[in-house]
């Protein structure tokens, strides 16, 4: 006799399938849930470190800032001390022109000539004075041009006062130093 089945394998076949289908879906959901986890572990773990990088770096460049500013302090007062050296420098060198200004004009100015005010500024020197005629005022100009201290003497005002029984002229006028004062006067000052 033949063996017939009559009970529904293949609904216990697809039973069998579809367990098995979803143990395949529940590994698979499983492992991409786990990979999933996995690469956000590691990128949480690489944002940490290049975080502490970050503040490693934010620390060395707040150290490095405050250095910065140490040496600019130190340039500052370095260029300051550079600045008094060349003015003391300066001072050195021109503190024998004075006196041989002063000299020089005691020499060359002629008697009926004085001076009321004189101002010095830079290399230019302007004098006020009285002269008892103007023919001395013009020797004293031509003096003044042929000394070796003095250069382009150039008279800006002659105001003749005739009120007093004397009379005399108030004049103003502006005189260089000659380059070889200034050369000679740096070269004692550097001698000294």
């Amino acid at each position: 006799m033949a063996h017939i089945n009559l009970l529904p394998w293949r609904e216990k076949q697809r039973q069998a399938q579809k367990q098995n289908y979803l143990a395949v879906l529940f590994m698979t959901g499983a492992l991409a849930a786990a990979l999933f986890w996995m690469v956000g572990q590691a990128i949480d773990q690489q944002i940490g470190n290049q975080n502490a990088r970050n503040q490693y770096l934010q620390t060395e460049i707040t150290r490095l800032d405050s250095l910065i500013a140490e040496i600019q302090k130190v340039r500052d007062s370095k260029d300051e001390i550079e600045k008094r050296m060349a003015l003391i420098e300066q001072l050195q060198s021109s503190r024998n022109l004075a006196p041989t200004m002063l000299d020089e004009l005691v020499r060359v100015l002629p008697p009926g000539v004085s001076f009321t005010t004189m101002s010095r500024s830079n290399n230019a020197i302007e004098i006020d004075g009285v002269s008892d005629s103007n023919n001395r005022l013009s020797d004293f100009m031509r003096r003044l041009e042929r000394s070796e201290v003095f250069d382009n003497a150039e008279l800006s005002t002659i105001v003749a006062d005739t009120s007093a029984s004397d009379a005399v002229s108030a004049f103003n006028l502006r005189v260089q130093l000659s380059e070889k004062a200034l050369k000679g006067a740096e070269k004692e000052g550097a001698g000294q």
